[in-house]
C-alpha cells in the first residue's frame, strides 16, 4: 500500500489524499486567497490524523515559485505561502514534507503513465497557462527550480510585445469578451461570430507558443489540460497553428494528447514528487 500522502492547495481549496486498506481516504476544505498559513498547518494535522498508519512522507503541490523543494519564494494566489519552508509543515510525528509547483505536479502525475525513456510536456492552461517537461524520468525544473512559466513567453502582437498569459489564456477570453465563463461558453453554442474569433485567436496564440515548445524539447508526448482547451473552437485553432508552422518532422513524433489523470492532478503529481525524493 502506498503510505504517502498528496496534498493539493489552490485559491479556492486544500485537497488531502492518501490511501488506506480501506481504499482512497480523502479531504477537501474551502478556503479563500485571504487564508493564514495556521489554517492549512490545522488541515494537514487534522488529517493525518485520521490515517491507521504514519505516512512516510507528504508531497505539497500549490501555485508559485517554489525553490528546490522546500521553500515558495512568492505565490501571488496563496500570500500566506510566501517565504515559507517546507518544515513549517512538519507534523507532530516528523514526517518529511516536500513542496513542488501546481504545474510541475500535474506533469508528474501525467509522467506515470508513460515509461522514462519518453520526453513528456505538460501545458495546463485555466485562468493562466504553465508548462513542465519531464525527460528520462527526470521533472526538468532549472536552476532556481522555476522553469515552465509558459504564460509569461512574450508573443508578437501589431509590433508589441505581449505576454502569452493575456492572449491565450482563459482569462484572457474571458477578460476580452467582458464575460463570465459561462456566458463565453453560451454565445459560442450560439454561434456569436465575435466570440468565436476571439477564442480562434486566442488558440491560435497558443498554437504558436506550442510550436515553440515542441521545438526546444522535441516531446514524444505533449499533454494539454485545464479548462481552457475545452472552449468550442479552441483546439481547433491549436491544431491549425501548430501543422502550419511546425516542423513537420518534429510535430510527426509528438502525440498531442489530454491527461490521463482526469481529476486531481496536482495531489497525485505531489505524491509522485515526495515517492522520486524519498528513493535512494
Amino acid at each position: 500500500m502506498n503510505q504517502y500522502v498528496g496534498i493539493e492547495l489552490d485559491g479556492g481549496q486544500i485537497y488531502l489524499m492518501a490511501e488506506t486498506p480501506d481504499g482512497l481516504l480523502d479531504h477537501s476544505v474551502t478556503i479563500n486567497r485571504d487564508c493564514t498559513l495556521t489554517e492549512i498547518q490545522q488541515e494537514i494535522e487534522s488529517f493525518i490524523s485520521k490515517l491507521p498508519y504514519t505516512p512516510c512522507g507528504i508531497g505539497m503541490g500549490m501555485p508559485g515559485l517554489v525553490v528546490g523543494h522546500d521553500k515558495v519564494e512568492l505565490s501571488h494566489v496563496l500570500p500566506a505561502l510566501n517565504g515559507v519552508t517546507a518544515d513549517k509543515f512538519a507534523t507532530s510525528a516528523g514526517i518529511p514534507v516536500v513542496f513542488i509547483n501546481d504545474v510541475k505536479a500535474a506533469t508528474m502525475a501525467e509522467a506515470a503513465h508513460y515509461t522514462d525513456n519518453e520526453t513528456i510536456a505538460v501545458v495546463m492552461l485555466d485562468a493562466f497557462i504553465a508548462s513542465g517537461i519531464v525527460a528520462n524520468g527526470e521533472l526538468l525544473l532549472g536552476s532556481k527550480g522555476w522553469s515552465g512559466e509558459l504564460g509569461y513567453m512574450i508573443i508578437a502582437v501589431n509590433g508589441e510585445p505581449v505576454l502569452l498569459d493575456l492572449i491565450a489564456s482563459g482569462y484572457a477570453i474571458t477578460n476580452k469578451a467582458g464575460k463570465d465563463e459561462a456566458t463565453v461558453r453560451e454565445l459560442l453554442e450560439a454561434g456569436d461570430e465575435e466570440i468565436i474569433e476571439l477564442v480562434r485567436q486566442a488558440g491560435t496564440y497558443l498554437g504558436y507558443a506550442l510550436v515553440n515548445l515542441i521545438h526546444l524539447y522535441n516531446p514524444s508526448i505533449l499533454v494539454i489540460g485545464g479548462s481552457t482547451p475545452t472552449y468550442k473552437g479552441y483546439m481547433d485553432a491549436v491544431h491549425a497553428a501548430l501543422n502550419t508552422h511546425a516542423l513537420p518532422e518534429l510535430l510527426k513524433c509528438c502525440t498531442i494528447t489530454t491527461p490521463k489523470t482526469p481529476q486531481r492532478l496536482i495531489a497525485h503529481g505531489a505524491r509522485e514528487w515526495i515517492i522520486k525524493l524519498s528513493q535512494p
